[in-house]
C-alpha cells in the first residue's frame, strides 16, 4: 500500500511541516507502508520528491490534480492509495487541501474538510464548545472590516473593560504562535500593534485576557480502526522562556535552546485530569473530528479552559502529540496504522452514499 506523505506549504509553519515530514516518513516506513513524498512550495507549487524528506524541494516532476480521478505527473496517474498530510496553517490544516483530496478521490488520514476548516477557525469552533458546555477562554472578535478601517479604539476599551489591563492578542486563523502577542498593562498604542500584527496572519483577530497564573496541559485524540476513540494525557506544557514572552513562542515550541517540553504525567489531580480528558473528546466529536487531533487546555487554579483544537498537530522530533500517544503505549508507527486503516473506512463509506439524482 503507498501512502503519499504530503509536506511544507504556502505556510508561515512551512519549515515545521517539513520537520514533521521527516518524522512520519520513517514511522510510515516502518509500519510497512510505502511512501511517495510530496512537497509543495512556498509557492503553493506540488512536486514529487526522491530519497528522504528535505528543505531542498525538487521542482523536476510537477503535480497537477484531477478531480474524481487523482493526482497526475503528466499523464501518469500517481499510484497513491492514502494521503497523509503534515502540512500546518494556511492552504495545508484549513479544510482547502482536505477538500483537494476529497474531489481527488484520494482517502485522507485525519480530519475533513469541515472540521480542519472549524478546528483552524477558532472564534468558530469555540461557538460549537459552547454549545457542548466546555469551558473557553474568553474572547472579542476584531472583524475583518475592523482591520481594514484601523481604528481599534472602541475594542481596546471594550477589552479593558471586559478583561482587564492585561491582554493576549493572536491571529484567528494562524498556529505555531505566529503573530501571537501577551501584552501587559497594555495602552492603546500596543494595542494596536499587537491587532495589526496578528492582522498580517489572518483576516480576523482574537484579543482574550492573559490568564496568569496557568498551567498549559495538552491531550492527544486518536480514532483507532475498531472506532475507539482514545484520549491520551494529559500533560504539562514546561516552557522554560514563558517568563520572557508570556506565552509559548514559535522560538520555545521549536528552537534549539530552552525548548519547551511535555512532562507526563501532569501532576494534576485525576478528577481534573479525567475532566480534561472528556472536555478534550467531546471538543473532539463537537467539530466532527476524525483520525486525530492535539486539543491544548489553560488550567487557572481550580478552572478548565479549553484553549483551542489542532487538527494537524506537529509531529516533530520534540512535539507533543507524539510524546502522548507513547504515554499509553502507542508509537508513531502504530498510530500510522489506525490513520490509514480510519482513513480507508471513511472512503469507502463515502463512496456508498447516493449521490445520483431521483429518477423523476
Amino acid at each position: 500500500m503507498t501512502i503519499a506523505l504530503v509536506y511544507g506549504g504556502r505556510s508561515t509553519e512551512h519549515e515545521v511541516s517539513i520537520s514533521s515530514a521527516k518524522a512520519m516518513h520513517q514511522a510510515l516506513k516502518q509500519a510497512g507502508f510505502s511512501v511517495l513524498l510530496i512537497a509543495i512550495t512556498l509557492e503553493g507549487r506540488w512536486y514529487v520528491q526522491h530519497g528522504e524528506v528535505s528543505k531542498h524541494i525538487s521542482t523536476d516532476k510537477s503535480i497537477h490534480a484531477v478531480p474524481g480521478l487523482g493526482l497526475f505527473v503528466d499523464d501518469v496517474k500517481l499510484p497513491i492509495d492514502a494521503v497523509f498530510a503534515t502540512t500546518h496553517g494556511y492552504g495545508g490544516e484549513d479544510g482547502n487541501l482536505q477538500g483537494l483530496c476529497m474531489l481527488c478521490k484520494i482517502p485522507l488520514c485525519g480530519c475533513d474538510t469541515v472540521s480542519s476548516a472549524l478546528g483552524m477557525h477558532k472564534h468558530l469552533a469555540s461557538s460549537l464548545f459552547a454549545n457542548e458546555h466546555i469551558p473557553t477562554v474568553p474572547t472579542l472578535l476584531v472583524t475583518k472590516e475592523v482591520l481594514q478601517q484601523g481604528s481599534f479604539d472602541q475594542i481596546y476599551a471594550q477589552a479593558r473593560s471586559s478583561f482587564g489591563s492585561d491582554l493576549f492578542v493572536k491571529p484567528e486563523n494562524s498556529g505555531s504562535s505566529v503573530g501571537v502577542s501577551a501584552l501587559k498593562n497594555c495602552e492603546i498604542a500596543a494595542f494596536g500593534r499587537a491587532v495589526e500584527l496578528a492582522g498580517c496572519y489572518s483576516e480576523r483577530v482574537l484579543v482574550q485576557p492573559l490568564i496568569h497564573p496557568l498551567m498549559e496541559v495538552e491531550t492527544a485524540v486518536l480514532r483507532t480502526q475498531d472506532n475507539d476513540l482514545l484520549v491520551a494525557g494529559p500533560g504539562l506544557v514546561v516552557d522554560p522562556g514563558k517568563e520572557q514572552v508570556g506565552f509559548l513562542s514559535y522560538e520555545h515550541k521549536y528552537g534549539q535552546i530552552d525548548t519547551a517540553h511535555l512532562r507526563i504525567p501532569s501532576g494534576l489531580d485525576a478528577e481534573t485530569e479525567e475532566t480534561i480528558r472528556e472536555y478534550a473528546r467531546k471538543a473532539f466529536l463537537a467539530i466532527k473530528g476524525d483520525g486525530y487531533a492535539r486539543v491544548d487546555f489553560f488550567v487557572c487554579g481550580t478552572r478548565i479552559y479549553l484553549n483551542e483544537i489542532n487538527t494537524s498537530p506537529g509531529m516533530t522530533e520534540t512535539s507533543h502529540y507524539p510524546a502522548l500517544m507513547a504515554g499509553i503505549g502507542y508509537d508513531l508507527s502504530q498510530v500510522c496504522r489506525h490513520l490509514v486503516a480510519d482513513a480507508l473506512k471513511r472512503s469507502k463509506e463515502e463512496r456508498q452514499r447516493i449521490y445520483t439524482p431521483p429518477s423523476p
